[in-house]
C-alpha cells in the first residue's frame, strides 16, 4: 500500500522530473511503471489505468479533464499568439522579429508588439479608444450534453439511480435539443433555431430553392439590390444590403428579418423542421427531443454524484465546448473618420479579423480555464485514495499532474496577453 507521504512525494516528483515517468521507451514498459495510456486530446473513456474498481470513474474523469484542459489551453495560447502576431505585423511591421521558442513567452512577445502597433496606428486620433466605436456581440459556448452526462454517470454515488430517466439539467442556461417537429418560443421571447423560422430571424439565413433572402450583412453568395428596405446591393465595405442568393450573416446591429430559407440564429416565433428533418433549438419542443448541449449554464446531475468527479466532468465538457467567436461592428468616431490615416484604416481591418480570437480567450474561456485547472489538480489529491491507485495508476497520476498544471500556466499567459490587447479598446 502506498502511504500518504509517498503519495505526496509522487505528486512532487511529477512536478520536478516528469520526464522520468513519461519518457519510457518500448523496451522498459514493465509492471505498469510507465504511463503510455494518457494522451492529451484523446478519448480516455475505455482506458484501464489499473486502479481499484471503486475509483475507476473518478480517475478516468480526472485524466480526461486534465487532457482536455491541456489541449484547450494550448489552442488558446496558439490562437492568441497568432492573432497578436497578425496585429503586430500590419503594414509589414515587425516582419523580421525573432520570436521566443517558449509558448508563454511567445504570446507575451507578440501581444506586446501588437499593443505598441495599435497605439502607434491611432496616435494621431488620441488612441484606439478615442478613435473607434466597437460594438461586440459576445461569444457563445455550448458544452456537449451527451459527453458530460456519460461522464457523470460514472461518478454516481447511488448505483440504483437511473441516469437515463433522470438526466442532468442545464442550470443557469438553456438546453439545446434536437427536436422532431418544431420548437416554440415563450411569450415575448426568442429561441435559438437551426431550421425554418415562422417569424423574424437574427443571425444567418440561407436561401433555398433559388429564392434570395433579405440581407443586411455578409453575403456568402450573390448580392443584389432590392429587399424590403430597397437595399442597393454590394456596399463599399463589401457587405450586402438587399437580397442574397446564398447565406446572409446579419451584422450585429441589423434588425431581425423574415427568413424565407433556413435560419441559424435567433427566431422570435416557431422553429420548424424542414423535409422531415429534426431542428436544433432551445425552446419548447412539440415532438420527441434529444438533448444536445447546455448554453450559457452548467449541467447538474439529478442522480447524486461525487462532487470532485462531477466537477472534472464539467471541466472536460467546458474544455471541449464549441464556441462561436464574438462578432464586431467597428466604425470611426466622429471627427476621427475624417482625420484617420491609411495606417489606421489598415489596422481597423486587422482588428476586425483578429480581435474576435483575442476576446474569445479573454472574455469567454480564459479565466474559467484558469479556475478549472486549479480545481482539477485539487480533485486529484483530494479524492484519489493512494491505497487504491496501484503501480500503473501511480505512474499515470504522476504523468498527469504536471500536464494539467502546465495547462493552467499556459492559459494564464494567454489571458494576461489577450487582456493587454483588449485593454486598448472601449468594449
Amino acid at each position: 500500500m502506498i502511504s500518504k507521504r509517498a503519495y505526496g512525494a509522487i505528486l512532487m516528483a511529477s512536478l520536478v522530473v516528469p520526464s522520468v515517468l513519461t519518457g519510457c521507451d518500448g523496451d522498459d514498459i514493465t509492471g505498469g511503471l510507465c504511463c503510455t495510456d494518457f494522451k492529451v486530446g484523446a478519448d480516455l473513456t475505455g482506458v484501464d489505468f489499473g486502479v481499484d474498481a471503486s475509483i475507476k470513474g473518478q480517475f478516468a474523469a480526472f485524466a480526461q479533464a486534465s487532457g482536455d484542459l491541456s489541449g484547450a489551453a494550448s489552442a488558446a495560447l496558439d490562437g492568441v499568439s497568432g492573432a497578436c502576431k497578425g496585429l503586430a505585423q500590419v503594414g509589414g511591421a515587425n516582419a523580421t522579429a525573432d520570436e521566443p521558442a517558449d509558448p508563454a513567452a511567445r504570446v507575451k512577445f507578440w501581444c506586446d508588439l501588437a499593443v505598441a502597433k495599435i497605439q502607434a496606428s491611432f496616435q494621431a486620433e488620441g488612441g484606439a479608444s478615442a478613435a473607434l466605436q466597437i460594438n461586440v456581440t459576445p461569444a457563445e459556448c455550448k458544452a456537449s450534453f451527451k459527453a458530460e452526462a456519460n461522464c457523470q454517470a460514472s461518478c454516481q454515488v447511488d448505483a440504483s439511480c437511473d441516469a437515463s430517466a433522470k438526466p442532468p439539467t442545464c442550470e443557469g442556461g438553456k438546453l439545446e435539443v434536437s427536436c422532431e417537429g418544431g420548437c416554440t418560443a415563450e411569450a415575448g421571447a426568442s429561441i435559438e433555431c437551426e431550421g425554418g423560422c415562422t417569424g423574424e430571424c437574427s443571425g444567418a439565413c440561407t436561401a433555398e430553392g433559388g429564392v434570395s433572402v433579405e440581407c443586411n450583412g455578409k453575403c456568402d453568395g450573390t448580392c443584389e439590390a432590392g429587399g424590403s428596405a430597397n437595399g442597393t446591393g454590394v456596399q463599399a465595405d463589401g457587405s450586402c444590403q438587399g437580397k442574397c442568393n446564398g447565406t446572409c450573416t446579419a451584422s450585429a446591429t441589423a434588425p431581425a428579418v423574415k427568413c424565407e430559407g433556413t435560419c441559424k440564429g435567433s427566431c422570435n416565433a416557431k422553429c420548424e423542421a424542414k423535409a422531415g428533418a429534426s431542428v436544433k433549438c432551445d425552446g419548447k419542443c412539440e415532438g420527441k427531443a434529444e438533448p444536445l448541449s447546455c448554453k450559457g449554464g452548467e449541467l447538474k446531475a439529478q442522480c447524486e454524484v461525487d462532487a470532485n468527479c462531477g466537477g472534472n466532468c464539467s471541466a472536460s465538457a467546458s474544455a471541449k465546448a464549441e464556441c462561436t467567436p464574438p462578432k464586431l461592428d467597428i466604425s470611426f468616431k466622429g471627427a476621427a473618420a475624417a482625420s484617420a490615416s491609411g495606417e489606421a484604416a489598415l489596422m481597423v481591418e486587422a482588428i476586425r479579423l483578429y480581435l474576435p480570437e483575442i476576446l474569445l480567450v479573454f472574455q469567454a474561456r480564459g479565466q474559467a480555464f484558469v479556475d478549472l485547472t486549479g480545481k482539477v489538480v485539487a480533485s486529484g489529491s483530494a479524492t484519489l485514495d493512494p491505497g487504491k491507485l496501484g503501480v500503473k495508476g501511480t505512474a499515470c497520476l504522476a504523468a498527469i499532474v504536471p500536464v494539467v498544471i502546465q495547462a493552467g500556466a499556459n492559459v494564464k499567459a494567454a489571458v494576461e496577453a489577450s487582456g493587454s490587447v483588449a485593454g486598448q479598446f472601449s468594449l
